[in-house]
């Protein structure tokens, strides 16, 4: 008999998802615009915010990094090094890692609101699933650096991921502005139903599978990820505490193992792990990891191994 399978619930989720809201409203706190249909200007939207927010949400304050790197890459049709975009990226990256896609990202708080929803079966991994997520990476290089960089012509300005991808710019920003604007809607193309087509499909699969465009598509993601080994707040792991029980890899939303890779590049910072853990063998700290008792991370091995003979 079928039933509806829910996300193992773990101590702290909630005061998560609250930081998670407090960030969206923050990035987005002009909600007057959402009524008048208008996308918001100032001084402020010249500087990024740290995660996928798009520029021209009627609420946003600031800009979104990969828009601004796409948009600097080829200025004006013109090839330029995007020095203030790409430092800006590098810098949150450098600081925080993948942190801010478990914490300060609108929509991968969307993506964790959609997988708490009872559905018939979670996918916590699949064939293929490994594979996949080096799309986002291609991404990355092709979409937001590469095709702005070189093609000419009529494409030497388009911001490829921002206009064909981005379901974030979708849901804030284009959903919002066709509401509250009747002569939006009329007008509205091909290419407006093609981005609806790619959000409905992630929101399908964020049903089933936790956080899948952060998985395969988001290239933020995969520049962040580039800096979980060196980023000053990482996750840490002490082996003479760990008892390798399992309880952190069963409750990691993007389905990695924190003690064979506690800095993977997936590893989002979400903290889940941490908080699942009955030994505290886990925890967000700052700095390089302290040593660990490797006699005593040994023995928890053995007792492991022979546990589960």
């Amino acid at each position: 008999m079928w039933g509806l399978a829910k996300e193992k619930r773990v101590k702290g989720d909630g005061k998560r998802l609250a930081i998670q809201a407090a960030v969206t409203l923050a990035y987005n706190f002009k909600l007057w615009n959402f009524l008048s249909g208008s996308i918001s200007q100032g001084k402020a939207k010249s500087v990024c915010v740290p995660g996928l927010n798009c520029y021209s949400c009627p609420g946003a304050v600031g800009a979104c990094p990969m828009g601004a790197l796409q948009n600097t890459v080829r200025n004006g049709g013109r090839i330029s090094f995007p020095y203030y975009a790409l430092g800006m990226l590098i810098l949150f990256g450098a600081v925080l890692g993948r942190l801010i896609c478990g914490f300060l990202c609108p929509f991968g708080f969307v993506q964790d609101l959609l997988y708490k929803i009872p559905f018939f079966k979670k996918l916590r991994s699949f064939r293929g699933d490994r594979a996949l997520r080096w799309i986002k990476y291609a991404v990355l290089l092709l979409l937001c650096i590469l095709f702005p960089m070189f093609l000419s012509g009529d494409w030497a300005t388009v911001p490829f991921f921002c206009k064909y991808i981005c379901p974030s710019g979708m849901l804030f920003g284009a959903i919002p502005l066709t509401l509250a604007n009747p002569a939006l809607a009329s007008q509205a193309g091909g290419l407006f139903w093609w981005k609806i087509a790619v959000l409905a499909v992630i929101v399908l699969l964020s049903l089933a599978i936790s956080r899948p465009f952060c998985r395969y598509l988001c290239p933020l993601g995969a520049f962040y990820g580039l800096f979980n080994r060196i980023a000053i707040v990482n996750l840490q792991h002490s082996d003479d505490k760990c008892t390798h029980c399992g309880a952190c890899e069963a409750v990691c939303p993007m389905g990695i193992d924190p003690v064979k890779d506690f800095a993977s590049t997936e590893c989002i910072r979400c903290t889940r792990c941490a908080r699942a853990c009955p030994h505290g063998a886990l925890h967000l700290g700052i700095g390089a990891q302290k040593n660990s008792d490797k006699k005593q991370a040994a023995a928890n091995r053995r007792k492991a191994a022979r546990k589960n003979k």
